[in-house]
């Protein structure tokens, strides 16, 4: 990552950061409204023919309000697709993890078992991490899934070195090996697939750019609405905002239901309650 993008995502990842975020946009954009108006009431009294200035500075204002509407599309459309694929993979995950489970009725003990005592764990960790929503101890969560996967795929080659020729057999391995694919998509979706720095930060200096040849506008023409200026600030401001939160992991504003993943932990836990006790003892929660 790029200086600037860390800069970036080390400031919004403090959920406090998220309203200092808006407002410190506010402050900067009405400022830059302001200094525009000021410029603009100066050139005024110093122009013999400021209606001409002023028609230009309209002209180059909509032009820079055509480039932010544009840049904002396409910034806000590309957080919203990832933040769909997200909710997609998690989905995807749960209906893989779900089918792996099934399918260890056709393994052997104590394969079965020892799977379906490492889906569990591993189901339960992916909810419980995800809705801390602290992403600072990244790397000990991905070693910690790293090694579950070991773990499962240890129990794999052991059971398909058993009965190489079983089609149920291979079934598992197959949804497993889905389980570890969608592991790493919902990595690399999350973590890797963002909007680019670099777009972010010309949208965020176009916008500064097209407040202070408002002000500048409005300063030419003599008058002003508070008002209406305060709520074009906001709007702007609350839309950068939205795009930044869809962009982000730490998401503060939208939320990446986790509800799949509970479903199938349920259903899991469901079915351990109704396994045969072993030895003929009761069955251990």
């Amino acid at each position: 990552m790029s200086t600037g993008e860390n800069m970036l995502r080390d400031f919004l990842a403090l959920e406090s950061n998220w309203w200092v975020f808006f407002v410190l946009t506010f402050v900067v954009f009405l400022a830059m409204v302001e200094v525009g108006y000021r410029f603009g009431r100066w050139r005024r009294k110093r122009q013999a023919d400021p209606a001409e200035q002023k028609s230009q500075t309209g002209t180059v204002l909509a032009a820079l309000l055509a480039l932010l509407g544009f840049l904002l599309a396409i910034s806000f459309g590309v957080a919203a697709d990832r933040f769909g694929e997200r909710k997609a993979l998690v989905l995807q995950e749960a209906n893989a993890i779900g089918t792996t489970f099934l399918r260890t009725d056709f393994l052997d003990e104590p394969h079965r078992t020892t799977v379906r005592q490492l889906l569990r764990g591993y189901t339960a960790s992916r909810i419980q991490y995800v809705r801390q929503g602290d992403f600072t101890d990244l790397d000990a969560a991905l070693e910690g899934a790293a090694q579950v996967h070991d773990e499962l795929w240890q129990v794999a080659d052991v059971v398909a070195e058993q009965n190489p020729r079983s089609v149920p057999v291979g079934l598992f391995i197959d949804s497993l090996n889905e389980v570890i694919d969608l592991h790493e998509e919902r990595v690399t979706v999350a973590f890797r697939y963002r909007v680019p720095p670099s777009l972010l930060w010309t949208l965020y200096l176009v916008s500064v750019l097209a407040m202070g040849t408002m002000g500048l506008h409005f300063g030419l023409s003599g008058t002003r609405s508070l008002a209406a200026t305060v709520a074009l600030i906001v709007s702007f401001a609350a839309i950068l905002l939205l795009i930044v939160d869809l962009d982000s992991p730490t998401q503060r504003l939208f939320d990446v239901s986790q509800d799949p993943l509970v479903d199938t932990l349920k259903t899991m836990e469901e079915a351990r309650a109704r396994e045969p006790p072993v030895g003929g003892g009761p069955v251990e929660e």
